[in-house]
């Protein structure tokens, strides 16, 4: 099978894979800017991006 399933909870955020739908506060420093969540899992097929994976990105940034 050349279907790879992508769910990159814990891994850094990479918008070329992911689509941030969400932030959330890091629970400690090092892990800003990684997936904290995966909402729809993305799809590539080959190497090509079918569907990107809808997540929730730890962020330090862009808080009220």
């Amino acid at each position: 099978a050349c279907l790879e399933r992508i769910d990159p909870v814990g891994l850094p955020f990479d918008p070329a894979l992911h689509e941030a739908v969400a932030v959330a506060l890091p629970p400690a420093p090092d892990r800003d800017h990684t997936v904290s969540a995966t909402f729809q899992m993305g799809y590539r097929f080959k190497d090509a991006l079918i569907r990107p994976a809808r997540v929730q990105v730890y962020s330090s940034e862009g808080h009220a």
